[in-house]
Formats: structure tokens, sequence, C-alpha cells
């Protein structure tokens, strides 16, 4: 109970003041006229009481139909949306931040790695070019990142209509397929409707292809983490820290020390915790360790060498390695990769190593039962130079039949997902996800009958340059016909 406060001003703002430690929030703000009154006390959703009391009832705004929804906006999603508008597509992309790149944005700054230009298909990184940042850290400082030129490439694209804020809730399906997902606008709480004929699950989660019936595999545990990262700078004066009690209890023995001015990837938690339900809760984790590290630093056994060190930047969004698996007509392994296993639909090259992340025994003491620094193993099956050519039929769906899939969430096993996890090579995901949608309107066929029936056409169109357009379905087809 906030109390009761009187208002003789028509216009207010209100500001919230988090007194409990760093990074609080609350969900909502609720005021009442009535003094009486008492909103539910369980933790059980609220949406239609809570869209009830907004004034905006049970109202759907029709966004419209689109012959690609793609919902995600990291590398994944945005170079899917990009590639499908230059050929012809009408295409509504769906994103849950208010910018795009994901893991590779000024939110969560990790470096995009991953070999581009190179394999059977190498024009398939041009579009993954346009978009990418080259930070000279991980993480960098914010100017490093350019969230702006990745939203101007995509509101360049005449076919391509942007969702920033926009989270999906909902999916609808007839006869097994999608037909419509309901997004909720962060900003206003209104519910927006998006139709398609084909839908893309860019979320990283899977959670389009969850929300579907599609068929999944979930690691039970010891899965790959997710990381906070953090920077902290030297200055030229004594900088304050407070005690934070709530943070966890650590020396300077507890971690590694930030070299650098930065912790790095391998702040990273939550290896048994639910990589869905229990994400925030992991989150929390993670920033409870940075801030613990940095009260150890400050105020612990590291203080008379940090009092000038003052915290620059803490990511309050994660980057996550590991959650669901959406299953296709191929499951890509890794004995696929390391016996260099020929697909005739083989297509993206991945040329990261094998990296799978682990509790780093050294630091586990400290907190046994939800360990918070990671360590890499690599596995060196893969070739580097040319990379491994993902096949096609790992991007849709073996049992939703209008549901495509690129980024960590594509049909492969957790070693596997080892090396096609890199931003640069989901990138390339996109651009060949997005140019199969594409073939899919052209020939009125299914994703899988792009690989059963069409799978020249669409190699015709992942040689093409990344820049290369259509501007509309119609001419692609035209251009397809005649064989070009």
């Amino acid at each position: 109970d906030g109390g009761t406060v009187e208002i003789k001003r028509r216009e207010v703002t209100l500001a919230l003041r988090d007194l409990t430690g760093f990074d609080g929030r609350c969900d909502a703000v609720l005021f009442t006229t009535q003094k009486d009154f008492t909103p539910p006390n369980d933790s059980s959703p609220k949406a239609a009481w809570r869209r009830e009391l907004s004034g905006l009832g049970n109202a759907v705004e029709q966004v419209g139909q689109f012959d690609l929804v793609v919902v995600g906006g990291g590398y994944a999603g945005t170079c899917a949306a990009v590639s499908a508008a230059r050929m012809g597509c009408r295409v509504a992309l769906i994103q849950d931040r208010p910018v795009l790149g994901g893991n590779g944005s000024s939110e969560i700054r990790v470096w995009p790695q991953g070999g581009t230009r190179r394999g059977l298909f190498p024009r398939l990184g041009e579009i993954v070019e346009e978009l990418v940042d080259r930070p000279t850290q991980s993480p960098a400082r914010a100017e490093e990142w350019n969230d702006a030129k990745r939203e101007a490439i995509v509101r360049a694209e005449k076919n391509l209509s942007l969702f920033l804020n926009h989270h999906v809730i909902q999916v609808e399906t007839n006869d097994g397929r999608i037909v419509a997902v309901v997004a909720l606008d962060t900003r206003s709480g209104r519910w927006r409707r998006f139709a398609g004929t084909l839908f893309a699950d860019c979320t990283g989660h899977g959670t389009i292809g969850h929300l579907a019936g599609a068929d999944e595999r979930v690691q039970e545990k010891g899965r790959m983490g997710m990381s906070n990262m953090w920077r902290w700078e030297d200055t030229d004066a004594p900088q304050p820290f407070p005690e934070t009690p709530w943070a966890l209890d650590l020396a300077m023995k507890d971690f590694p020390y930030p070299v650098r001015n930065h912790g790095e990837w391998f702040w990273e938690s939550g290896f048994d915790a639910d990589p869905i339900r229990e994400l925030e809760l992991t989150r929390d984790w993670n920033l409870r360790a940075v801030f613990g590290a940095f009260n150890a630093m400050k105020n612990r056994d590291g203080r008379e060498k940090h009092r000038n060190a003052r915290l620059e930047w803490v990511a309050y969004i994660g980057g996550t390695r590991e959650s669901r698996q959406l299953l296709g007509d191929v499951i890509l392994t890794r004995d696929d990769i390391a016996e260099r296993r020929r697909f005739e639909d083989g297509c993206v090259p991945t040329t990261w190593d094998i990296d799978l992340h682990y509790p780093k025994e050294q630091y586990t003491n400290a907190y046994p039962e939800n360990p918070f620094i990671s360590r890499a193993v690599f596995d060196k099956a893969v070739d580097r130079v040319n990379g491994y050519p993902v096949p096609y039929r790992c991007f849709y769906s073996r049992n939703v039949p209008n549901l495509f899939m690129a980024g960590r969430n594509i049909s492969v096993t957790r070693e596997a997902l080892g090396t096609i996890r890199v931003m640069k090579t989901i990138g390339m995901m996109g651009v060949a996800v997005g140019r199969a949608a594409a073939i899919c309107k052209a020939r009125d066929c299914t994703p899988r009958e792009v690989y059963e029936k069409h799978l020249e056409e669409a190699k015709t169109l992942w040689r093409m340059p990344g820049a290369e357009r259509f501007a509309s379905i119609e001419e692609l087809r035209k251009a397809l016909d005649a064989g070009r």
C-alpha cells in the first residue's frame, strides 16, 4: 500500500526511487479514488483485469496480413526480415526490445563472431555485414554499438514494417498451421494481431514454436547459462560505493579480477535453472554477483586499490545461450560436423569452434549451488577457414508446416549448438530463411517443399548479392521462371 496522496493538478509526473538496492523494478503502479479498494493479493496473471482497469477491454488491433511474420529482432530475425523484404515479401518484424541486435545490441554488448563470405554461398553474409558492429572489446563502451544503424537499414525497406517494443503473447493456429500472432505493445498495453502466411521464430527461446506446439527439445540440466556483462573505470578522484548487503557476499578471491576494466562473457549463471521460467531469477543472481564483486573491490579486501574506481555500466538485460531447440527434418549433430557429413541442402557456414560452457571449478566454493563464473571448453572439430554448411532442413519445423527458425533455437543437438550459436552465423541463417520464404510465396509451397521441390531455386537466391532486390513476389516469380 503506497498510502494516500492528494493531487491538485490535472497533470503530474510520477517517478520511482529504488530504496532497496540497484536495478529494482515493479510491474505496475495502481491509483484508485476508492479508499476501501484492495487489488487481488495473489501472483496469478491478471491480464484481463488490468486491461479492464486501463480501459482497453478486449480490443485487439488488426495490424494486417503479411507474407512473413518474423518474431525476434536479433541478428537472425533482422537479417531474415531484410532478406525476405528485398525478395519482394511483405514482412513484419516484431521485436520486444526498443533496439535491434539482440545480444549484439548496446543493451547486452556481445561482439558478433563467426566467419562470413565463405563456404558454398558466400554472399549470404553480405546483409549481416551491413548490420554488424565492430567493437574493440566485449563489452565495449556504448559509443561502439550502433543500434541506430540497424534500425535505419530496416526502416529503409519498403516491404518491411518494424514493430519495436512488442512482445508476442499468443499464437493462433488452424489445422496445425500458424495463422497469426498476438503481441503486447509494452508501452501502451494494447494487443495487436499480426496475420501471416509464413512465420519465422527468431526469438532464441523458440517461443513461437513452443506456443504453436512445435516439436522441441530442452536440456534438463547442465545447460550453458546467461551472462550479464559489466564495465568499470578508474577515475582521478575517490568514488563512493555503498555497502550492498543484498548482493552476494564476496571477497576478491571469489571471482576473476575484471582486467581491462570489464567483466566478460564468463560472468554467467543459470546452468541448472529453468531457461524460461527462471530466467529473471538467473538475471538477478548475475546482478547480485556483479554488485557483490564490485563491493569487494570498493569496500572489502580490494578497497585500497580501488578508491577511485567507478561502475561504468552493468547489463540489466542478460545474454542467453541455450534454452529450447525446435526440431526440423534434420537435427544436426557434432558427429555430422566432425565427420564432414555432406547434406545436399547445406548452406550456412558455421566456423566457430564447438564452444560449450560449464561452471569454473575454481570459483564454485562461495556459492556451489549456483555458480556465477564459467569456463569454455572448445572442440576443434569445425573447419574454421571454410566452415561447415548447416543444412537448410534445420531451419523449419518438422510438424508446424509454415514455421521457419533461425538463431540459436534451430534444430541441432547441444554439441552442435556450441558452434552455430554465434551472431554472424545466425545472421546468415536469417538471410537463408528470408530467401526461402520468398520461394514459398513465389511457388505457393511450404518450407519443407522448398527442399523437396525447389532447392535449386533456393540455391539461386542464396547466391545472389545481399543488395539484390525485387519489388514484389510477382517480379521474383518472373525472374525465377526466366531462369535467373
